[in-house]
């Protein structure tokens, strides 16, 4: 009995290991067409902007020990008929984030972070189910993360989901475009380092929904970023130099990969990363295709 038993327990094991794979390329190849939904619906932005703060979230049945929310549950918004909310009414719910750490991981970071104003975080959307005078009931419908006390309910947005380009069109070696550049300042969940379908935010204004962007890494003059040492175009101590002094500008760039702007704001642009070549750092430089 117990061999049988760990054999099936094997197959088992083998069987769910296929499954969870099989997800695993679905995802893949419906990410390799366009954005999905949870890409629009939670991206995020960053903005100069004030955020109106007259709606947001009271609390939720069994507030006592109940202290978040999340999808399928039910909360409590501070406006009702009275303020014309009516039953099946729409919201989106956000949050200000908050960087904890507040560590600098390139020479501008905090500067350009500063320009571009407060950086938001989407938590996720609201559908109404009773209505009352002054207060209503919604149904978490769409979760990008926990609901909590406090967060802001605004009226919904329909973003749009751009569509990818392939992977065989992206050029490795393209030279500088000529159009609007910038640098990536933030990271969403401010995480300093994306991969295929992480979303940066960008100081490069003038773009829309759907334009694409391409990151690029110029070698360092200095150490301006934690993760890129400066002064090695031409010379390694240990490790050979060329006879002749070469600038940084003066040598290829490095292309890092593609992105697709979700949202823009008046400051920055909202970008989803698609077509990496290697890992992006904010601190790394943007262009506009």
């Amino acid at each position: 009995m117990r061999r049988i038993a760990l054999a099936v327990t094997c197959l088992l094991t083998v069987w769910a290991a296929g499954a969870a794979a099989q997800v695993q390329t679905q995802e893949i190849v419906q990410r390799g067409l366009a954005a999905t939904e949870a890409d629009t619906y939670c991206a995020g932005m960053v903005t100069n902007e004030q955020v109106p703060y007259d709606m947001y979230v009271i609390s939720g049945p069994e507030a006592d020990p109940q202290t978040i929310f999340s999808l399928g549950q039910y909360v409590y918004i501070n406006k009702g008929s009275s303020g014309g909310v009516k039953v099946g009414d729409e919201f989106m719910v956000m949050r200000p984030a908050k960087d904890f750490l507040h560590v600098q991981i390139f020479d501008e970071e905090h500067k350009l972070a500063n320009e571009m104003g407060q950086q938001w975080s989407d938590v996720g959307r609201l559908r109404v189910a009773v209505v009352y005078p002054n207060t209503a009931i919604a149904k978490i419908s769409y979760s990008c993360t926990y609901m909590q006390r406090g967060d802001y309910v605004r009226p919904v947005v329909e973003y749009p989901t751009p569509s990818f380009k392939p992977l065989k069109d992206l050029d490795r070696f393209a030279p500088p475009s000529g159009k609007a550049s910038g640098r990536v300042v933030r990271g969403k969940g401010y995480l300093s380092v994306a991969e295929r379908g992480g979303i940066m935010y960008i100081n490069v204004t003038g773009v829309k929904p759907g334009d694409y962007v391409r990151f690029f890494r110029p070698t360092a003059r200095q150490d301006y970023a934690l993760y890129q040492l400066g002064g090695m175009t031409d010379h390694v101590f240990g490790f050979g130099s060329t006879p002749l002094r070469w600038k940084s500008e003066d040598v290829p760039r490095e292309v890092l990969g593609e992105g697709v702007v979700l949202r823009v704001t008046p400051t920055s642009a909202s970008v989803l990363v698609f077509n990496p070549l290697r890992e992006i750092y904010i601190g790394d430089f943007v262009e506009l295709e």
